[in-house]
């Protein structure tokens, strides 16, 4: 640790030190010196080194001689988590005064300052005072700064020299980390890499500057140092009026944002526009997933003022601005994931009025430096794909017919209304549509009676389907149950917690291959809540008795947590002059909420579970602005409220968004989505997850072909286990707006973790082992003012 301070008459530059109050076991030395501005001299600026320190420890210090007064500070961890302040454009202002009041009972580990310190400009007195007015903290905590254009005091004609003040009062770590300045640099702690840059020195290609930056990014090792950040004073991004058009920003953007981007830089802060803005993620002006995200963070409590004015429209990549005083918060929770808050000074109160979960960049397959050298246009996963795996229809499984004729068989449980659990099941021969329940294994000490029913198709015929629903059920509990007769098998099935978090499996187009076994063998892994399946179940097409195996498949997960579906294309049945209708098996055998819901069809309805509203929609029934389901979902999404069930997602078949060549054009997609995007948009849907397209793919936010950061995160994830095969020709080159793509088998996860986050993850099958090769942090648009 680096330790400085001033005294109007020489004393040496010693430090006394250790970790007991009082009990200076250690000392060291450094150097002293001073500087003339004009006709101001400063006092005696002693700077000492000290150390090796241990981490996260408190210390007690005193300077220049024992007698002087005691400080303390703790150094920051050797690892995660580590929170950061941020501030810039300090000054010395009453504001000021609110902000490090604000600071100081953050918990912080350590202090960036974006530039504009004192705003001593060149009055050197303010110097003094400034030193004065930070030394409660700047005592206790490091403070790592970068220079500001308050910082220069050159003077045409009479003072030759920039940075004089700046560069003797705050002497930063630039020779250990080979930069030949003070007015940039780079350090390391806690798992992070910061690079300090100088908005005020030379940067163009070339420089030594621009070198340096080569150099030690060069250096930098993401396997112990995985998230690397960078602090400039001029922003690169700004949709404020304030300061637009200057060199020091558009300049330094153009020389060097191409090697940030290219070092996977995780998030670039700024200060001198006194105003608050943070950036989605973005490249040459585009939202770009491998980009850097870009906070403006310039309004610390200066004396000139906040920037009130900001350009209209705002722009898309824009993700949240205010004119306002205040700090953030940059917490690095581990290795992958960080937060990011903005605390608003509001009547002399903090308030967070900003926040976004950020994932480090280096833990992001599609960003490797070797996958995504240029741009993202070139970012595609790397995959070898898996061979062919054979059907387990009719190869594993017995006919209906073979099988105990009272024994319940398929058995499957699904939501229906609140607190509430539909049991299905099938039998060969007649039994009572019954089930008896309780929490005790063996102990049943409730029971519902329900409906059975059966159906023809052609020349089969279905056997008896029991369909009863139990309840009212508590939260969070495992309920054992036996269906039919008391004497028959027993289940049990555990139901949702109440609230978050809660963790939902997603797959679509499950089908009966091997790798559908293997699919299903990850998901029982996994200590999901709620399983959602977008479409294409059996691929039993026209062959019915696919129905019966597909059923005894799933039955030991979908006996033992609810199972959400919606149909697909292989759920169509309708043969012309032969069979007139269409989803007869799937309306028979899987029976959703649509009447408690409001819907007129088991094709489309709703349901909520632990503070998540979740609209199933019908690809294939009637979508148009005049139809039911239209109508429908207008209704549903009215009666939505964001303060119970702060996150709202959707499902669907045939993708909206898809950049495979697979299933290009189709009006289940295109007239769908012209139909309702609309109504998903303006209702502030979060995520919406289709089949049909057997590849993953993940979006960003958007709406009608754009990046949009109220719309929703679109995933098509079709690629359950079906027996056709996978799509894995990709339209090149990748779309913008095209996050992650790989044509493999999997599934999904999404853990709601609160009320504002939640984190999706792919897991894909490879080699029958779950692989994560997918993951990102979303917030739910119900959290985000700007979205309101």
């Amino acid at each position: 640790m680096r330790i400085s301070w001033t005294t109007l008459f020489p004393t040496p530059a010693i430090v006394y030190y250790g970790t007991s109050s009082g009990n200076y076991t250690l000392s060291a030395k450094g150097s002293t010196n001073m500087y003339h501005y004009l006709r101001y001299t400063s006092g005696e600026i002693h700077d000492v080194v000290i150390g090796p320190l241990n981490p996260n420890t408190l210390y007690y210090y005193r300077c220049g001689i024992k007698s002087s007064p005691d400080f303390t500070f703790k150094t920051p961890p050797p690892r995660f988590p580590i929170n950061f302040a941020v501030v810039g454009d300090l000054g010395q202002t009453q504001r000021t005064s609110s902000t490090l009041e604000h600071i100081e009972k953050s918990n912080y580990d350590l202090l960036l300052l974006p530039g504009d310190l004192s705003y001593a400009d060149m009055y050197q007195p303010r110097w003094d005072t400034f030193g004065h007015f930070v030394e409660p903290l700047a005592s206790n905590r490091p403070w790592m700064v970068t220079e500001g254009n308050h910082e220069r005091e050159r003077i045409r004609g009479i003072y030759r020299k920039r940075f004089t003040s700046y560069n003797a009062r705050w002497v930063m770590p630039y020779e250990e980390c080979g930069s030949p300045s003070n007015l940039y640099y780079s350090f390391e702690v806690g798992g992070v890499h910061v690079l300090m840059l100088g908005s005020y020195a030379n940067f163009e290609p070339g420089s030594d500057q621009y070198r340096w930056l080569q150099a030690d990014l060069r250096r930098v090792d993401r396997r112990t140092t995985p998230w690397l950040i960078a602090v400039v004073h001029a922003p690169w991004y700004n949709s404020n009026e304030a300061h637009q058009g200057e060199y020091v920003s558009l300049g330094m953007k153009k020389a060097m944002e191409d090697v940030l981007y290219r070092a996977r830089v995780d998030v670039v802060f700024a200060g001198h526009v006194h105003a608050y803005e943070r950036f989605v993620r973005v490249y040459k002006d585009q939202a770009d997933q491998c980009g850097p995200v870009y906070i403006t963070s310039g309004a610390g409590g200066n004396h000139e003022g906040l920037a009130l004015r900001f350009l209209e429209p705002q722009p898309k990549i824009s993700a949240f601005r205010e004119a306002n005083f205040g700090h953030g918060q940059f917490l690095v929770l581990n290795a992958t994931h960080a937060v990011w808050t903005w605390h608003r000074n509001k009547e002399d109160i903090g308030v967070a009025s900003d926040k976004v979960l950020l994932r480090s960049l280096a833990s992001v397959p599609t960003c490797h430096k070797s996958l995504c050298a240029v741009a993202i246009d070139v970012c595609a996963a790397e995959y070898r794909r898996p061979p062919p795996r054979r059907s387990l229809s009719g190869l594993l499984f017995k006919q209906l017919d073979e099988i105990d004729p009272i024994s319940p068989q398929q058995v499957h449980i699904s939501l229906s209304g609140e607190n509430h659990m539909r049991i299905s099941w099938i039998t060969s021969d007649p039994t009572p549509p019954v089930v008896y329940y309780g929490t005790s294994p063996g102990a049943s000490t409730s029971s519902a009676n329900g409906t059975t029913n059966m159906y023809h198709y052609v020349t089969y015929r279905s056997g008896e389907i029991h369909d009863v629903v139990v309840g009212p059920l508590k939260p969070n509990t495992v309920y054992y149950y036996r269906c039919g007769l008391s004497s028959s098998p027993e289940f049990s099935f555990k139901t949702p917690p109440s609230l978050y978090p809660i963790k939902f499996s997603i797959i679509g187009d499950l089908g009966q291959t091997e790798w559908t076994s293997s699919t299903l063998d990850h998901i029982a892994k996994s200590n999901y809540d709620v399983l959602l399946l977008p479409g294409d179940l059996s691929y039993a097409d026209v062959y019915q008795p696919s129905w019966d195996t597909f059923g005894q498949l799933v039955q030991p997960l979908a006996s033992s947590r609810p199972w959400m579906v919606t149909q697909g294309n292989h759920e169509v049945e309708k043969i012309p002059a032969v069979h007139h209708e269409s989803f007869t098996s799937y309306n028979a055998r899987w029976v959703m909420p649509y009447e408690e819901s409001g819907s007129s069809s088991n094709l489309y309805y709703s349901f909520e579970v632990a503070g998540v509203h979740v609209i199933m929609l019908g690809s294939y029934a009637d979508f148009g602005p005049e139809s039911d389901q239209y109508s429908w979902l207008r209704a549903d999404l009215r009666k939505v409220d964001r303060s119970k069930t702060p996150w709202l997602i959707a499902l669907i078949h045939a993708p909206w968004y898809n950049s495979n060549e697979a299933h290009q054009g189709e009006d289940e997609s295109v007239g769908m989505k012209t139909a309702m995007e609309d109504l998903l948009y303006g209702a502030r849907v979060d995520a919406v997850f289709a089949g049909h397209v057997h590849a993953y793919e993940r979006f960003v936010r958007v709406h009608k072909n754009q990046a949009d950061e109220c719309g929703p995160v679109h995933i098509t994830i079709g690629d359950g286990g079906n027996r056709e095969g996978l799509a894995t020709r990709f339209m090149d080159p990748q779309p913008r707006i095209s996050a992650f793509r790989e044509p493999s088998f999997g599934h999904g996860h999404l853990n709601i973790v609160n009320a504002t986050h939640a984190v999706w993850t792919w897991h894909r099958n490879d080699e029958d082992v779950a692989v994560a090769s997918d993951e990102v942090w979303l917030r739910s648009l119900a959290s985000v003012s700007t979205c309101s």
